[in-house]
């Protein structure tokens, strides 16, 4: 068990086992990871405990078809069908988004924070004023600065070229940015696989990928770079 294994089991929901344990007992980064990830599913779960009005259930159940199976007992199934249509919409609406979307240069990005990104950082940044001025034409560093905290950039080899390799904290959480200068995209783009979430985004000059444990995370960001 190491870090990277750690990270992409515990994100994917699938609980954390006694070897998982047995690791996190030694390493004080996933500790921490763990922690993060508590608190966040945490006030996750109660920005979804939302009241449901009278008024609101009663449109919610008139919208839906007519059926005699709807009908009794009508008082508590209209609350169970209002509350559920509220998180989807909390929920569901935007993580539907990402169904059916598996672009390959959008996988490419998970694929690169699965298997790469570690090295990468390990390989050392890149001083900040070379980043800016590498940088100024597609996603200026004080746009970065607007977002969260950046922790790390360094160009890295992707896809046949040079991209920059962004390590992002936003108050939600760590995103793994790749910002391709030299890669121009037409569209928007997702991808989601064991975990982790990927957008890749238009930008002035060349497009960026987002990468994160979070789809509603890497949409938030998405959105605040896209040019």
């Amino acid at each position: 068990m190491n870090c990277l294994d750690y990270r992409r089991i515990l994100l994917s929901g699938e609980g954390e086992t006694e070897t998982m344990r047995a690791h996190r007992m030694s390493c004080v980064a996933c500790a921490e990871l763990l922690e993060e990830h508590a608190a966040f599913e945490a006030e996750l779960r109660g920005v979804l405990e939302v009241p449901v009005n009278a008024r609101l259930a009663d449109r919610l159940l008139e919208a839906l078809p007519a059926a005699g199976a709807l009908e009794a007992p009508r008082h508590g199934r209209r609350r169970f069908l209002a509350a559920a249509a509220v998180a989807a919409g909390a929920v569901g609406l935007g993580l539907y988004a990402w169904r059916g979307r598996d672009d390959p240069m959008a996988m490419a990005c998970i694929d690169f924070v699965m298997k790469d990104e570690t090295k990468s950082i390990m390989m050392g940044a890149m001083p900040r004023a070379e980043a800016v001025r590498m940088l100024a034409d597609s996603l200026p560093v004080e746009r970065l600065d607007g977002i969260g905290k950046v922790m790390h950039i360094a160009p890295c080899p992707f896809q046949g070229g040079t991209a920059y390799h962004v390590v992002l904290m936003v108050p939600q959480d760590k995103v793994t940015l790749l910002v391709m200068p030299d890669t121009a995209m037409p569209a928007r783009v997702r991808a989601t696989h064991d975990g982790m979430y990927a957008s890749v985004v238009p930008l002035r000059k060349g497009s960026v990928g987002i990468v994160g444990a979070s789809a509603a995370v890497v949409d938030s960001v998405a959105g605040a770079l896209r040019a």
